[in-house]
């Protein structure tokens, strides 16, 4: 447990010795001692204030100024309080220490709480806790001939925490730094209630990685579905949509994202593969699930398919298919990687998380609002169509009357006659093209693109707008930041999205972005 508590070390002595289970009542606890000593503080303040107005009447006012408690303070006063914080693993947050944390955000006290996620108990020797993955070798939970690794699912204890009265929860990863610092400011500043922060923090020896990849596994972590990020903050509404917010991820409205993987083709020439980035592709790149993969074998070949396209077919539908992920072999050759079936119920488990996400930020009602506008769009260019050729059809006929006229040398009309004005000759096609618009809020030109030195700004800062991508320049692969073709057509700049406008342009280290 962490307090910036100097003025009230007195109040910490009690709890010195508490087990580590008991970390957030005891956050709780030492947040009603401060918050006991700070109400002598704002009892005497708002007397003062009420003599100084000359309004103090002890009949009227004393019986609610006596029993004050933190509950009854102003966001102001909240604010002369320290921040407590307890600092835990899954292990103490997840398992043993859950349920106090429950009753902790049941209670409303306004603590922070930091969870470091390994995904197992990373103090005690990397067994599993209910933060492990599906397939996962761990202690306690090992793969091999009699046993078939971790089989239950992992629990969400950010998203268990959204569910508690009036908390502020988020899942996030240190490898996204703007992300990761706009929810810590978040949650020190929320008062209204506990807050939960669970971040994904890769652990080298449990997860088998190396120690300098941790950043690395960290973002593709995120990147491929596996530990998306979200935040739920009650203040930015009342419906559940305003509350959830999936801002950071990649390719929101999707189910995948893509990557990108570079081989050497037969001829020793540099290729790109772009595929769905899964929750299978970065299973592949950690030990604890190792024992779940090998090369596809001849005999499966026939029938394998990407594992992305796999799990979207029916139990019926999978019958002598295999599903793999594609990798490269040492010398950069392409090769593809049968996914054993817990690799299966892995990834379809990752995507209910996903699909959960999704439904609960609202997105399913926003891809409704585009089909259902893209549908109008059709029809009214349907209806434009229609028109422009009811129009051509009968400028044709009033034409051919005209000149049928003119040959028979027929009379002119009534209002020809009385020295009316000729009907308008039809104007000639302009070959200018249509006008812009309005500026873009935004814009990176495509001739740029190979200018990007990938410092990550824009792509972190707005995901909806900006992708990472692969390409090829001289030989070499790079990876470079591009606009998502359409993504500013129609976007709606809201002061968030002016900020972070304003943020890419200025830190855009290549200062290509306009």
């Amino acid at each position: 447990v962490y307090a910036s508590t100097m003025p009230f070390t007195p109040y910490l002595d009690p709890w010195v010795n508490s087990l580590f289970q008991d970390a957030q009542p005891l956050a709780a606890g030492i947040y009603e001692g401060l918050s006991s000593h700070m109400s002598r503080e704002v009892k005497a303040m708002r007397r003062a204030a009420l003599e100084l107005e000359d309004a103090y009447d002890p009949d009227t006012h004393e019986k609610s100024i006596s029993t004050i408690s933190w509950r009854d303070f102003t966001h102001k006063e909240r604010h002369l309080l320290p921040s407590v914080v307890t600092i835990g693993g899954d292990g103490a947050n997840y398992d043993i220490g859950f349920g106090a944390l429950s009753r902790v955000l049941a209670a409303g006290t306004p603590v922070k709480m930091l969870v470091l996620n390994t995904g197992s108990y990373s103090n005690t020797g990397g067994q599993a806790s209910t933060a492990s993955l599906h397939g996962q070798d761990a202690d306690l939970s090992r793969f091999g001939g009699a046993h078939a690794g971790k089989q239950e699912e992992r629990k969400e204890l950010g998203l268990l925490a959204s569910f508690h009265p009036n908390v502020y929860a988020c899942s996030t990863a240190t490898a996204l730094h703007s992300h990761f610092l706009s929810t810590m400011m978040e949650m020190l500043d929320f008062e209204e209630g506990a807050s939960v922060m669970d971040v994904y923090t890769p652990c080298g020896t449990e997860n088998g990685i190396a120690e300098d990849l941790s950043n690395t596994r960290s973002r593709l972590a995120v990147e491929s579905r596996m530990s998306p990020l979200f935040v739920h903050d009650p203040r930015r509404g009342s419906s559940l949509d305003e509350r959830f917010s999936l801002e950071g991820n990649p390719d929101i409205s999707k189910t995948w994202t893509n990557s990108t993987i570079e081989y050497v083709d037969d001829e020793g020439q540099l290729q790109l593969l772009e595929t769905p980035l899964t929750p299978a592709e970065f299973a592949l790149g950690e030990v604890r699930f190792k024992k779940q993969f090998r090369k596809l074998s001849a005999e499966h070949e026939e029938g394998a398919l990407p594992i992305a396209e796999y799990v979207a077919l029916s139990a019926e539908e999978r019958a002598n298919r295999f599903a793999f992920v594609y990798a490269t072999d040492p010398d950069k050759r392409l090769i593809k990687v049968e996914c054993s079936d817990d690799i299966v119920e892995l990834v379809e488990e990752r995507r209910r998380y996903w699909h959960t996400l999704q439904f609960l930020s609202g997105e399913h009602e926003a891809q409704l609002t585009a089909e259902h506008m893209t549908t109008i769009n059709e029809l009214k260019a349907k209806y434009e169509a229609a028109t422009a050729a009811t129009d051509a059809t009968l400028d044709d006929l009033a034409k051919a009357m005209s000149d049928l006229a003119t040959s028979s040398k027929a009379p002119m009309t009534v209002a020809q006659a009385l020295g009316g004005t000729p009907p308008p000759a039809a104007s000639a096609p302009s070959d200018a093209p249509p006008a812009e618009d309005g500026a873009k809020p935004i814009w990176l030109d495509v001739e740029n693109e190979n200018l990007c030195n990938d410092c990550g700004t824009c792509y972190q800062e707005l995901p909806s707008i900006f992708e990472k991508n692969t390409v090829i320049i001289d030989g070499e692969s790079r990876i470079i930041a591009r606009m998502i073709p359409g993504a500013v057509d129609g976007l709606e700049v809201t002061p968030d999205v002016k900020s972070r406008i304003d943020r890419i342009v200025a830190n855009c280290d290549a200062e290509i972005i306009q």
